[in-house]
């Protein structure tokens, strides 16, 4: 198991990204392609910067990741 797999913050980012997945699958059709690939890589984009922190090695750089997935 990976130390960020037992963080509660990692744990909400992904229940985040999959809301905003279904949120996106109801976009109209005019948004269906630019909006909903966005939302979908910007709510991503949370757990996988969480993840890589948590591979950084020191708090510090751990910090560091976890400051930019908010």
């Amino acid at each position: 198991m990976f130390r960020f797999e037992e963080l509660e913050i990692c744990k909400l980012a992904i229940e985040y990204a999959n809301d905003m997945y279904d949120f996106a699958d109801k976009l109209p059709v005019s948004e269906k392609y630019n909006l909903a690939d966005q939302l979908r890589r910007a709510a991503l984009s949370i757990s996988h910067n969480i993840a890589e922190g948590s591979r950084a090695g020191t708090d510090k750089n751990f910090s560091y990741y976890l400051d930019i997935s908010i």
